[in-house]
């Protein structure tokens, strides 16, 4: 944000050319007097570049204590260099926006991502509910020869009994 006076205007500036940056005046931005600005009309201007890059210049607002001492921007996205000033008025007003950075990928960039998967992936696996326990039965098994092998044992006997129950069915066919 910034504060406009009489005498005071601000200029958003950038010096990086190899991103693109906007100055983001949308629902969350607002233009408001202080507490000690005058019952006068203040009027606050934005200069900036239009398409073809001629310099234009815009009234975001015009308030006065009485009326109407704050208004809310919507839809403003103006590429810098900007000039906001109280064309009209003693102030003091307060303009608040964001300042938005669209970063050019890299090529270190893909890999940050790869590493993003591979954390995102690590962090996965230990939240599935059959991995954690896995490793805790077979050791048990192994070391327990005693009731645990034996109702294993009967699970693989259930299984090796419909095995040969098939092999039964097929045999007679195969006749």
């Amino acid at each position: 944000g910034c504060e406009l006076k009489a005498d005071k205007e601000y200029q958003f500036k950038v010096d990086d050319e190899e991103n693109e940056h906007q100055l983001s005046l949308r629902t969350a931005s607002i233009v408001t007097l202080g507490a000690g600005a005058k019952d006068e009309l203040h009027v606050v201007e934005a200069e900036a570049l239009d398409y073809e890059g001629n310099p234009t210049k815009v009234v975001l607002a015009s308030l006065k204590m009485s009326v109407q001492p704050t208004v809310s921007l919507g839809g403003f996205e103006i590429t810098p260099p900007v000039v906001l000033r109280l064309k009209c008025g003693s102030g003091p007003v307060y303009v608040s926006g964001q300042h938005l950075v669209a970063l050019e990928e890299e090529p270190e960039s893909d890999e940050e991502e790869d590493d993003t998967k591979m954390v995102n992936a690590s962090t996965k696996r230990p939240a599935s509910g059959g991995g954690a326990k896995t490793p805790q039965k077979k050791p048990k098994l192994s070391e327990d020869d005693d009731e645990d092998d034996e109702d294993e044992d009967d699970d693989d006997d259930d299984e090796d009994d419909l095995e040969d129950d098939e092999e039964e069915i097929k045999a007679p066919v195969k006749k």
